[in-house]
């Protein structure tokens, strides 16, 4: 081993092999050990498992970009347990991406499992991002109009749909600015008390969706009967005198 030990050296090493003194090497592992003594410093270290959780996503990277990253540091690092590395990519996420909001509720306790919601979301990333391209391209190749005669006019909203006694259905909320000044119609009851009243009649459409109770009001001493969670008065909720200015001018009160 120690007379096929130069073969696999050359300039600089290879000169250094036969300049050793006399009696400096006696076996195989002393010799191994006298060239990574002198060598060493040219061998780059391993990273170790603590820069897997330096990882993060950079902006606007694609997702499959960040996951090439983490798989190529995890081979350079070596034999890296499981749950770190999928604890490593949840921490290279932001808490608004949706796969960490999907990893955060199924919980993959594998790497098949991480891999297979990686490539789902990865394709619908680079779907949107091809639609996105589409629309681009679409929006950059249509014709430009000179004449104030051919322009296209917008289309006309269409109107609210007409019941059968006549009156209009009631638009659960407009597109008006929110710091728009409105002039509200006198009320001779109590707000609360009206929209009470309002609650019991069928023919009321409502959104499907009026807000969430959110954590830090929970608490809150006031209630709006309309959102269902606490934070606010119903008297003084925008859109309970927006549903009652409505109906009022329509004729439903």
């Amino acid at each position: 081993m120690c007379k096929l030990f130069p073969a696999s050296l050359e300039g600089e090493a290879r000169k250094w092999f036969y300049n050793l003194a006399p009696g400096t090497v006696n076996n195989y592992e002393t010799l191994v050990k006298a060239f990574l003594e002198t060598y060493m410093h040219n061998n780059r270290p391993r990273p170790r498992v603590n820069r897997l959780f330096t990882l993060a996503r950079r902006f606007r990277e694609p997702l499959r970009s960040l996951t090439d990253r983490l798989r190529n540091l995890c081979t350079e690092i070596g034999k890296v347990p499981v749950d770190q590395q999928i604890f490593g990519f949840e921490n290279a996420l932001g808490r608004s991406n949706p796969i960490w909001v999907a990893m955060f509720t199924e919980k993959p306790q594998m790497l098949k499992e991480m891999r297979k919601m990686q490539e789902h979301f990865i394709a619908l990333e680079e779907i949107q991002e091809e639609s996105r391209d589409i629309g681009v391209q679409e929006a950059s190749s249509a014709p430009e109009s000179t004449s104030d005669d051919t322009q296209i006019r917008p289309e006309k909203r269409p109107s609210p749909p007409v019941r059968g006694n006549g009156k209009k259905e009631w638009i659960a909320k407009g597109k008006r600015p929110r710091n728009e000044a409105r002039t509200y119609t006198p009320l001779n009851a109590p707000l609360e008390e009206i929209f009470k009243e309002v609650e019991k009649r069928s023919d009321i459409i409502y959104p499907a969706s009026r807000g969430i109770q959110f954590e830090e009001t929970k608490d809150h001493p006031k209630y709006c009967h309309y959102h269902q969670y606490r934070g606010h008065s119903t008297n003084n909720c925008r859109e309970v005198k927006d549903i009652v200015q409505h109906l009022i001018r329509d004729g439903y009160l």
